[in-house]
């Protein structure tokens, strides 16, 4: 059970401690869920109301608060991003909670000339091939497979039912979410008498420092080369990123996201959930792309796209404007016609008076 003070949380978070410190903390909660004993944050003074019955015993507010009265009964801290400050004692307590078993388990095959650093865990079940270096301190987890010639770095981790195939690279402190796999062959056939043959993928899978990919994603290996994702990118749950892609740093892809090979991802870039990316395109550094859209060309930096085939987010917007008018546009066109078909029925005479209104 988490038992901390005013001032140890002070010291974990960065917060300045308030004026009454004689709290103690024994849970993490949000505004929502507030309870006694518990401690939450709160980014904006906008609805200090919301305060007066919030039965938290501490809360993180921002600094500007200091020297205000706040309708709240427990201890404050203040923080130039309160957000954060709650983040710093997230990552406290997280690292409080052991989640594997230290050393190796007895049932883990591991090669003779795979080589692994100091403090490194591995367990039950897991395979470790041929020629495999581990760095410090990183964690696999049970059932995991490490192909031959695979480099882990230091600090990483490697959920249940990891695959890393041979010849990929991992860098320093990357997270695998469980049922990850890494280098699987890249979707590469042609057709050559009359069949669809297979192309030898023979490349690999680069993935830099702090990178995370979550569950059940699936990066392939290059046709030749690398595929590469770069520095501090982070990929969610069941995401495909095809052969040769290549990724920059710091780009967050959303869930179902499917990107086709040999497309280039700059840096900054945000993939919204279910977003596919045609093949053999650029896509410019900061550029955002909203939830399922479809793109089929390459876009400039800083740009910001939706729809299918996907356009600028504006351009966008006004054509879902017309398309709700649809409907309406329709039944006056349908109106119109059926006035031009009376006309028609007229005589040449009919027609003209009809023109000038007798």
């Amino acid at each position: 059970m988490l038992n901390l003070t005013i001032a140890e949380i002070a010291k974990i978070t960065g917060a300045e401690p308030g004026p009454k410190t004689d709290v103690t903390v024994h849970a993490l909660c949000s505004l929502e869920d507030a309870h006694e004993g518990g401690i939450c944050y709160l980014t904006s003074l906008d609805k200090p109301d919301l305060l007066q019955h919030l039965p938290a015993s501490a809360l993180i507010v921002p600094e500007q608060a200091k020297g205000q009265t706040l309708p709240f009964a427990g201890a404050l801290l203040y923080a130039k991003n309160p957000e954060w400050a709650f983040i710093l004692l997230m990552k406290y307590v997280d690292a409080q909670t052991p989640k594997h078993s230290p050393g190796i388990h007895p049932t883990a095959v591991i090669s003779a000339s795979a080589k692994l650093g100091a403090n490194v865990s591995v367990g039950a079940y897991t395979v470790i091939e041929d020629g495999v270096t581990v760095g410090d301190g990183t964690v696999i987890f049970p059932q995991c497979y490490l192909g031959k010639n695979v480099t882990v770095g230091r600090q990483c981790i490697l959920y249940p039912q990891v695959v890393v195939r041979e010849g990929c690279v991992l860098k320093d402190a990357v997270i695998l979410q469980a049922g990850a796999k890494i280098g699987s062959d890249g979707f590469g056939f042609t057709f050559h008498d009359g069949r669809h043959q297979k192309i030898p993928q023979i490349g690999n899978v680069v993935l830099g420092n702090d990178v995370e990919v979550q569950a059940n994603s699936c990066i392939d290996r290059a046709k030749i080369s690398s595929t590469v994702i770069g520095d501090n990118t982070k990929i969610d749950n069941l995401v495909q990123v095809g052969h040769n892609v290549r990724v920059g740093m710091s780009t967050i892809m959303c869930a179902q996201v499917g990107v086709a090979g040999t497309t280039d991802i700059g840096n900054g870039v945000i993939l919204a959930g279910q977003v596919g990316l045609a093949g053999h395109m650029k896509i410019g550094d900061r550029v955002q792309i909203g939830a399922q859209s479809g793109v089929i060309s390459s876009i400039p930096a800083g740009q910001v796209y939706f729809g299918y085939p996907a356009m600028p987010q504006r351009e966008a917007f006004k054509q879902q404007a017309m398309l709700r008018k649809l409907p309406e546009l329709y039944k006056e066109f349908r109106a119109m016609k059926k006035q031009a078909d009376e006309v028609k029925k007229l005589s040449f005479f009919g027609k003209l008076k009809k023109l000038l209104g007798f």
